[in-house]
């Protein structure tokens, strides 16, 4: 496997993702002990995403 085709790759896993956490339906209407996930915490995973995607592109350029 390439150096390309792993980005490529990776590219594409990480905007699946991306794409899971965006479409999911927040909990936050449940009482906070029933949220099976902080919304905070998904917030901080989509900066993650958004970062490593930037940085996939830079590798590219």
């Amino acid at each position: 496997m390439t150096s390309d085709d792993f980005l490529h790759e990776l590219e594409a896993e990480t905007k699946a993702e991306l794409g899971a956490l965006e479409s999911a339906v927040p909990d936050v209407e449940l009482p906070v002990e029933q949220w099976t996930v902080d919304p905070a915490e998904e917030a901080m995973e989509q900066a993650s995403l958004r970062s490593l995607l930037a940085a996939e592109k830079a590798l590219e350029e």
